[in-house]
């Protein structure tokens, strides 16, 4: 496991970090001291009336996540956020059921998030409109928000339900649609999500495995299940969807290939990888039009936590 590590993820603007899911559990980080925000204006639930799930989320993020919270608290709670874990944050996820998520790597727009969960409704303006760095906006939904120049911090939280984004947390129909293949993976899953044009962070991870090859994958699709005792690790599912049926085949073969590497590498440098390339080298991958599917062993939820701490550095 990365310890004590700082990421930052720069955009190509001004510096507000972008770090996959790290990002969005620093944010988070803030929630517990806002308590709630209590609006007299239009609903969320009027304005978001016929939708749910990713298309609560902006168009054309980087990656789409949406995780049954209590669920993978194991993985959240592995994850390093610039120096800080998912422990850390203990208030808000005890507070959370669902959350579905879209991150960025743009100027403008860098984050949109969405919760359910046990929210405190009660004195929420009451902050807000005491604190100087806080101030009382409406959305282009005509629903009141408060936002934050300093944290660049847009929030609302009521009740069973909490919208964030780095401005108007709340996003105009028809919002985000999840990709057709998204849905073979939904069943039983406990986190779910999609990153685009994920070539450069899969290529790291399959570097760090020692293994030397080329992913190029235009989408990742995967999802996470849990292991069959409760509690006791899980199993995820990655699908690579390149842009021909001829790379998919190439690297089914590629990737068959790599079993008998990794059975017999040398991980004394990287010992932390050794579990994680174990399970996602251990089952036979598959190819499905233009596709590659590769299904992991059990892998623990801190092993989990690396992975996405990996693509995080990316």
């Amino acid at each position: 496991m990365i310890k004590n590590r700082k990421v930052k993820i720069p955009g190509k603007g001004s510096g507000f970090p972008c770090s996959g899911v790290g990002l969005l559990l620093l944010l988070f980080l803030l929630l517990p001291l806002f308590a709630s925000c209590a609006s007299s204006s239009a609903s969320p639930q009027a304005f978001y009336a016929g939708r749910r799930d990713f298309s609560l989320m902006g168009p054309g993020a980087d990656l789409y996540i949406k995780a049954e919270v209590q669920s993978v608290r194991p993985i959240l709670e592995g994850l390093i956020l610039g120096g800080l874990t998912g422990a850390e944050i203990k208030d808000f996820l005890d507070m959370s059921e669902t959350l579905t998520a879209a991150v960025y790597m743009g100027e403008e727009r860098r984050f949109y998030a969405a919760a359910t969960g046990r929210f405190p409704s009660a004195r929420g303006g009451f902050f807000f409109g005491l604190s100087k760095d806080w101030e009382k906006r409406k959305s282009s939904s005509g629903i009141d928000y408060w936002y934050s120049d300093k944290s660049k911090l847009g929030v609302f939280l009521r009740g069973k339900n909490a919208y964030l984004a780095n401005a108007d947390p709340f996003v105009p129909p028809p919002g985000a649609r999840a990709p057709e293949t998204v849905g073979a993976l939904q069943n039983g899953a406990v986190l779910l999500g999609w990153m685009e044009d994920p070539a450069s962070a899969l290529n790291t991870i399959v570097a760090a495995f020692g293994v030397p090859i080329a992913i190029p994958a235009e989408r990742l699709i995967f999802g996470v299940y849990p292991g069959e005792e409760k509690n006791i690790g899980y199993t995820v599912v990655l699908r690579f969807e390149t842009p021909t049926p001829t790379q998919a085949n190439a690297l089914v073969r590629i990737f068959t290939l790599a079993r008998a590497a990794i059975a017999g590498a040398d991980f004394s440098n990287r010992p932390d990888m050794e579990a994680l390339a174990r399970a996602f080298f251990s089952g036979t991958p598959r190819q499905e039009g233009n596709a590659l599917i590769l299904t992991s062993g059990l892998v623990s939820g801190p092993d989990i936590a690396l992975l996405f701490n990996i693509i995080s550095l990316y």
